[in-house]
C-alpha cells in the first residue's frame, strides 16, 4: 500500500511510516473531502483460502484474527459516545480488513511536538491547563472503567489554538475493561510507562487480572506529570532497574524532585507513584486537586509562547520524542456526584481551598 492506492474508499495521500516498534504503519488518507489518520497493524493478518499453512495453523490465526476484530470493535463501540469530532478523545472513526491486513481510520490532529524539554518550559500556569486536560480526558474513560493501558507521552497530542492550547487523547489500541485485560502474552504498549501491577503481570509472577484497573493509567500519568514538570522522569537507579515500573517493584519510591514545584502539586505526583493502587487518588481526585491549585496573583494564564520555548537543561526523556502532545481546555470540576475526595488528595484539596472536602 502506497500514497495513491485506495483501500475501503479511503485514499491514501502519503507512503505509510512504521510506528514505534513495528507492530503496525501509518499514514494519513483522505475521503468526501475530510482528511485522516489511518493505521495499518502488521499483525494479524487473515489468512484466506489460498494463503500459505495447513488448515489447522489458518483455524488458529483466523480465530486470533476473530479475537481482535471483536476487541477494537466492542472498544469501538464504548468509545464512540464519548466524542465527537473535533473533540479531546480521538477515538476510532473506521475499523476494517482488506484483503489480509486491518486498518483504523482516526481523526487527523495537527499537533505540534514539543518534547519534555518545550512542556517543562512552559508556564506552569499551561502546565496546569495540560495536566488539568488531560486528566479530564481520562476520567471519561475512568467513569466507564475504562483502561487506556498505553498512557504515554506520546499518545498526549498538543495542538495550539487562538488562547493557547489544547490536548488530544489518542491510541486505544490496548484499552481493555478495568480487571478484564486481554491475556499477558498479548499486551503491548512501552514499558517505560508501565505500572508496577502491569509489569507484574505481563511477567507472569502472580499478579491477577482483577488487579489491572484504572489506577495502572494513574501511575503512568504520575511518570508523565513528572516529565511536562521536570522534563525527565522521577530519578530512580536506571543503571541496575532501567525501568520505573522495575524500580517499584524492586523496592524503590519514586518521587518527583521537589525543586521549583508547587508543594501541593509534588504531593500529588508522589500519590499517584505509589506502589500500590489502592493507595493512588482516582482521576477524579487527580483533577478535583489540579483544579484547586492557585498561583500567585493569578487570574488568566499568560498568553502562549508564539512558538515553542527552548528545551530547558534536564534531559529529556526518549519516549518524549516523537508524536507531539496536546493539551485541552480544561473541563468542569467534578461534580458532588462524583466520588468523594479522600486521604491525601483530600487533604491538598482542603489545604489548597480553605474549606473540607465531603
Amino acid at each position: 500500500m502506497k500514497a495513491g492506492d485506495v483501500v475501503n474508499g479511503y485514499l491514501i495521500l502519503e507512503d505509510f511510516k512504521v510506528v514505534g516498534a513495528g507492530l503496525s504503519k501509518w499514514t494519513y488518507a483522505s475521503r468526501g473531502g475530510r482528511q485522516y489518520f489511518i493505521k495499518e497493524f502488521l499483525s494479524p493478518t487473515y489468512p484466506d483460502d489460498a494463503a500459505p499453512g495447513s488448515e489447522k495453523t489458518k483455524a488458529k490465526k483466523r480465530a486470533r484474527c476473530a479475537t481482535f476484530e471483536a476487541q477494537h470493535r466492542g472498544m469501538q463501540k464504548a468509545l464512540a459516545p464519548l466524542s465527537a469530532y473535533g473533540g479531546n478523545l480521538i477515538v476510532t472513526l473506521d475499523f476494517f480488513r482488506w484483503g489480509a491486513k486491518y486498518y483504523k481510520v482516526t481523526e487527523k490532529v495537527d499537533a505540534e511536538d514539543l518534547g519534555a524539554g518545550g512542556i517543562a518550559a512552559l508556564d506552569l500556569r499551561w502546565q496546569l491547563v495540560l495536566m488539568k486536560s488531560v486528566a479530564h480526558s481520562l476520567k471519561i474513560l475512568h467513569d466507564l472503567r475504562i483502561v487506556h493501558g498505553d498512557l504515554k507521552p506520546s499518545n498526549i497530542l498538543v495542538k495550539r489554538t487562538e488562547l493557547g492550547y489544547t490536548s488530544k487523547l489518542i491510541d486505544f489500541d490496548s484499552s481493555y475493561i478495568a480487571s478484564n485485560p486481554p491475556p499477558f502474552e498479548e499486551i503491548v504498549g512501552t514499558i517505560n510507562y508501565y505500572s508496577p501491577e502491569l509489569l507484574g503481570y505481563i511477567q507472569d509472577v502472580g499478579v491477577q487480572p482483577a488487579e489491572l484497573g484504572v489506577a495502572s493509567d494513574i501511575f503512568a500519568l504520575g511518570l508523565i506529570y513528572t516529565e511536562f514538570l521536570t522534563g525527565a522522569v522521577p530519578p530512580f537507579d536506571t543503571a541496575r532497574y532501567h525501568e520505573p515500573a522495575v524500580a517499584v517493584r524492586s523496592g524503590e519510591t519514586l518521587r518527583i524532585p521537589r525543586t521549583g514545584i508547587v508543594p501541593a502539586l509534588a504531593d500529588l505526583v508522589d500519590a499517584m507513584l505509589l506502589a500500590d493502587p489502592t493507595q493512588r487518588p482516582t482521576i477524579a481526585e487527580v483533577h478535583a486537586t489540579l483544579m484547586a491549585i492557585r498561583l500567585p496573583s493569578e487570574t488568566t494564564p499568560s498568553p502562549a509562547p508564539s512558538a515553542p520555548p527552548s528545551a530547558p537543561t534536564a534531559t529529556p526523556s526518549s519516549a518524549l520524542r516523537g508524536k507531539g502532545l496536546r493539551l485541552t481546555t480544561p473541563g468542569p470540576a467534578p461534580s458532588a456526584a462524583s466520588k468523594p475526595v479522600s486521604g491525601l488528595v483530600g487533604k491538598l484539596v482542603g489545604k489548597l481551598t480553605g474549606r473540607t472536602p465531603r
